[in-house]
């Protein structure tokens, strides 16, 4: 009976392993493992019942009668028996590493487990442009964003977002190894030929493990009749992965955006262009250009307006053009879609945005998304806002959550990687962010964000020595990397040598210039940032005329800035801060500590769990310049048990700009306390005169 069981067992695992490889190139349903595995489990009493009157030889099943007049057959076939049982096992086995290492190994920049690739999943790589006027690119590229947009409203598929799949060619080769990366089991490629108003599109749905075609159509239409295609090709793709679709994914994947042609046109250049440019304000303007095009030969062009919004809202988010009246703009479009359509999906997020970047309702934006995610649950970007969203309001654990997620619908992407990277930051996991960053680098070692990442960690685990060693090895010369060649010299307090590379910085900053993740979060140029530790260099180097006249200059500058009212309060919040740094470099103590508190008040920590402390930050440099211990000293306190915050113990020890508060008996003991809290956990690794020799990114 034991040996029956043993052979039920064994042989139901080796035929689901094979069912569960193999069903997908023999075009069996992905269920079909499922059942197998349920009608096996039901049956299994049953077989041990069986074998409970049976018993099972060499010879085949023979009731305990039979067995009992020939036991010492039995049991010289005993091991005959066994071997035959083993073998069972070991086809199951092989079956079992097959599986695990023959596919699985592709999975790439997901967790390594074809475990996370389900058979419903899919990336559209970019459409091949076959048209003989290449300025027709844009509709190629426009054919497979709507089709995507179509996918991600199907909730029993996986797909990947356009920002990880067009990184690849249209027809490659190694289908495998892409699929891995993308954590996909299918590919759909394509063309578009158009030819004054004929089009042609072609499009093929691939397994690829098998890079056996799972299905194929041709759709031959004029500019007049093409809306719809792309619903058309989703739902043929949905049925042959065997993806359920409901009533309501049923009617988005029929509506059809616009039937004016040359609306969608505009439209689709829109798109193209926002893609293809370096997002500057010139590229921006453009894109803009477009889509009022499109919304004047279709003024019910409800995609186009919003897409229009979040175009505007971009110039004013990212410091272009950051007034009331290109915020007005992006209102009335927003406005005019909403009144279109104000259940569609797309709108609500663009109203969600609205409610993050302008009206700073973090609450309100993070339920409006959730409220939407259920109508577009393969929407990166939909997760991704979520997660910015949770992470102001201090839910990080949900916020790794649903960025990681969003990661997983968009691998490739490397906003969501860096602000991974960011969220380790906040909550002080360094080795974690290392991690992260140095594969990252290893290929792109030229990248600024990254590197700063890097040395923010490397000061903070591993000490000076440890970044001397990384400095060393660092080839750029980029404004950045020089930058962090002073940060390095100011804290080895060599500060002439810092002045004078904080200088070379400045010089060679670029007016598309650099914005340096520690400094101000990034909402001003990293050169007003230079100035101000150039000066702190030059001060504390004894050449007080330098520095008096940058922190002047920096004086003016932000006085200007605020002049001017802008309109984001975060940049208002940086101009705030750095106005109180230079007052406090020029010894006006009680307005640099006005200017400092301004700054908080603006940006709360209660208001934003994420970038709150950072403002509180500066007014404790604030006070530490004005050698107000008694001031400093508690809000320091605060800020080491605070996520969000950038002071450190291991900065506290070595950052120039605290020492008018280093002799103070209650910053000591700060010192003293966290020093000893650090090191039992790291093992002594943040000493400012760490020699390891022995650290993971070298």
């Amino acid at each position: 009976m034991l040996r029956a069981g043993v052979l039920y067992a064994g042989a139901a695992w080796a035929f689901g392993q094979g069912l569960s490889q193999f069903s997908p190139a023999l075009g069996l349903p992905d269920y079909a493992t499922r059942w197998f595995l349920i009608a096996a489990a039901i049956g299994f009493p049953f077989w041990l019942a069986f074998a409970w009157f049976y018993e099972f030889t060499p010879q085949g099943f023979r009731r305990d009668a039979e067995v009992a007049s020939d036991a010492p057959i039995r049991h010289s076939n005993a091991r005959k028996l066994d071997f035959s049982i083993i073998g069972v096992l070991a086809v199951a086995v092989v079956l079992l590493v097959t599986n695990q290492f023959v596919w699985r190994k592709g999975a790439g920049l997901n967790d390594g487990s074809a475990a996370a690739i389900p058979a419903k999943s899919i990336a559209v790589l970019p459409f091949e442009n076959l048209s003989t006027d290449k300025a027709n690119a844009y509709f190629a590229d426009g054919m497979q964003d709507m089709i995507l947009t179509k996918l991600a409203d199907i909730g029993d598929l996986k797909v990947i977002a356009r920002t990880s799949t067009e990184q690849f060619a249209s027809h490659p080769e190694d289908l495998q190894t892409i699929a891995g990366q993308l954590g996909v089991a299918t590919l759909l490629e394509g063309s578009v030929q158009k030819s004054g108003n004929e089009v042609l599109i072609n499009v093929q749905l691939i397994d690829a493990r098998t890079r056996g075609h799972i299905w194929a159509q041709s759709y031959q239409r004029t500019l007049d009749n093409v809306f719809g295609v792309e619903g058309e090709v989703a739902g043929k793709i949905a049925d042959a992965l065997h993806a359920s679709l409901t009533r309501d994914q049923k009617a988005a994947l029929a509506r059809v955006p616009t039937e004016n042609a040359a609306a969608w046109q505009a439209y689709l250049k829109a798109l193209e262009l926002g893609r293809s440019t370096n997002g500057s304000a010139a590229s921006m303007e453009q894109v803009i250009d477009h889509l009022q095009t499109a919304v004047e030969l279709d003024p019910h062009f409800t995609l186009a307006w919003t897409e229009l919004m979040w175009q505007e809202l971009g110039m004013y988010w990212y410091g272009y053009d950051p007034t009331q009246t290109r915020l007005d703009a992006a209102k009335a479009a927003l406005d005019r879609a909403e009144t279109l359509a104000p259940d569609l999906p797309q709108v609500k997020l663009a109203r969600a945005n609205y409610m993050y970047r302008v009206q700073l309702d973090f609450a309100g934006s993070l339920s409006l998304v959730r409220e939407v995610l259920p109508a577009v649950p393969n929407e990166s970007q939909a997760w991704y806002r979520a997660a910015l969203a949770e992470r102001r309001l201090g839910q990080w654990d949900a916020s790794m959550r649903d960025m990681r997620h969003a990661q997983t619908l968009d691998p490739l992407n490397n906003q969501i990687r860096f602000d991974i990277a960011n969220s380790l930051l906040a909550q002080h996991e360094y080795a974690a962010l290392l991690a992260w960053v140095d594969p990252w680098l290893s290929a792109h070692p030229d990248d600024m964000p990254a590197r700063e990442f890097q040395f923010f960690v490397i000061w903070n685990l591993y000490g000076l020595d440890a970044a001397d060693q990384v400095l060393a090895s660092l080839r750029s010369q980029a404004s950045g990397a020089i930058a962090l060649r002073a940060h390095q010299a100011s804290y080895r307090r060599d500060y002439k040598a810092a002045a004078d590379l904080f200088a070379r910085a400045i010089a060679d900053a670029d007016a598309d210039e650099h914005h340096a993740e520690f400094f101000v979060g990034s909402y001003l140029p990293a050169s007003v940032g230079w100035r101000l530790w150039q000066a702190l260099n030059e001060q504390r180097a004894g050449a007080d005329a330098q520095a008096a006249a940058i922190y002047r200059g920096v004086q003016a500058q932000a006085r200007a800035a605020l002049a001017a009212r802008p309109v984001d309060p975060y940049v208002a919040a940086a101009w705030h801060s750095v106005l109180g740094l230079a007052c406090a470099g020029l010894g006006q103590r009680a307005e640099a500590v006005v200017e400092g508190q301004r700054a908080v008040t603006m940006i709360p920590e209660s208001k934003d769990a994420y970038e709150g402390p950072l403002w509180v930050d500066y007014l404790a440099q604030i006070y530490a310049m004005n050698g107000d211990a008694a001031h400093a000293v508690p809000l320091i306190g605060h800020l080491l048990q605070t996520n969000g915050s950038q002071t450190t113990p291991a900065l506290l020890r070595f950052d120039p700009v605290w020492d008018p508060i280093r002799n103070d008996a209650r910053f000591q003991a700060l010192l003293k306390q966290y020093a000893n809290n650090q090191s039992a956990a790291t093992g002594g690794a943040t000493s400012a005169s760490s020699s390891s020799s022995v650290m993971p990114f070298l």
